[in-house]
């Protein structure tokens, strides 16, 4: 009997999960364009299935949870489930998946974390960038280093021309155990030619010649980089609803466009 009961509060969810699937949904391939991503169509395997599976579990849950109806308990379980295993983009409504894809094209350009909101809809989300890439990895071989600066195998693309935050030390290796081989004062720019792969030091160059390294944290960026690629965290949340987020990869392909991939 309960068997019985599991099995037609299962069939229950299924509907309920299709009913939610009719929605459009939202089709991210290996490669799209901004507009892309925040675009919705009618089918998806992957949203699909995802919702199925969630829809699934969330009846399960639902039904051992749902005290003496079973049948409802089922049926919000499935309704949970179905709306976690979707996707985040179709949730919003046409407006904010507009605000959304401003916020997003402007934290990709800029390399700074962007927001949004709709006071209309009552939703709400935020655009991260966790890491910015200028290009390949630069071959540390293919460098001319002063007398006595350590050569790395590799470098990770700097982006430019760099200044200093306040005065800095160079030094010999990617290390404050390493000899001070020279200096940069306050508000000089120099020329980055990569950044030590582990993070930390940047690569300082002059007339052609690496001359040391110096703390990432005393120098920065000279004005607006260019990257070549991204990865960004997605969220949205609206009301009582809970923040849902997703991660992103994002490159520039030979017309300058963003093309993005889920990560």
């Amino acid at each position: 009997m309960t068997t019985r009961k599991t099995a037609t509060a299962l069939a229950l969810a299924a509907v309920t999960a299709s009913s939610l699937l009719a929605a459009p949904v939202p089709v991210l391939a290996q490669s799209r364009g901004l507009s892309g991503l925040f675009a919705c169509e009618g089918s998806g395997g992957k949203q699909e299935g995802g919702a199925l599976i969630g829809a699934a579990a969330g009846a399960l849950l639902g039904n051992k949870i749902g005290g003496k109806n079973k049948t409802l308990g089922t049926l919000v379980g499935a309704a949970a489930g179905a709306a976690a295993g979707g996707y985040i983009g179709c949730r919003m409504q046409s407006t904010d998946a507009a605000l959304a894809e401003q916020a997003t094209k402007k934290a990709l350009e800029t390399g700074v974390a962007q927001t949004w909101s709709n006071s209309r809809t009552g939703n709400s989300g935020r655009i991260a960038v966790v890491s910015s890439s200028y290009g390949p990895p630069i071959d540390g071989r293919n460098l001319r280093y002063s007398a006595g600066v350590q050569s790395l195998p590799s470098y990770e693309a700097a982006g430019g021309a760099y200044v200093a935050s306040s005065n800095a030390n160079l030094r010999a290796g990617p290390s404050t155990k390493a000899k001070v081989v020279g200096k940069v004062a306050a508000g000089e720019s120099f020329d980055a030619l990569g950044v030590v792969p582990t993070g930390g030091w940047v690569l300082v160059g002059r007339n052609g010649y690496a001359t040391g390294y110096a703390a990432a944290s005393l120098v920065r960026p000279y004005g607006q980089q260019v990257a070549s690629c991204r990865v960004i965290d997605a969220s949205v949340s609206g009301g009582a609803q809970r923040a849902s987020s997703q991660r992103y990869s994002a490159c520039k392909d030979t017309r300058g466009e963003w093309q993005v991939t889920q990560a």
